[in-house]
């Protein structure tokens, strides 16, 4: 079995950009990407399912080169950390079939 070392950029914030944002990851040459609501807390505000109803933040996670997570992080940074509740975190992974989420 072969593991493919990769990095794990994670973005969580406001619903109401996060499919923009996934679109733009993509965009950005990600292959894909894993969209879901997720509950917590933070210093903008709490984020509960339970209290609210529905679900006001989601998590998108994107599986990718170095090259390709600092353009998300930096697209990310740029565009919505002034204006939205959002974080965005980059992981170290290491992948079987790794080569899918590697660009030609």
């Amino acid at each position: 079995m072969q593991l493919y070392p990769l990095k794990l950029v994670t973005v969580v914030g406001e619903t109401v950009i996060m499919s923009e944002i996934a679109k733009e990851g993509v965009e950005l040459g990600a292959s894909g990407y894993t969209l879901s609501e997720v509950i917590g807390h933070g210093s903008r505000s709490a984020r509960n399912v339970i209290v609210t109803g529905a679900s006001k933040t989601m998590k998108c996670e994107f599986v990718v080169p170095m090259d390709v997570a600092e353009k998300i992080l930096k697209h990310v940074s740029h565009n919505y950390f002034e204006h939205y509740a959002c974080i965005a975190w980059l992981t170290d992974v290491q992948v079987v079939r790794g080569q899918s989420y590697i660009g030609s």
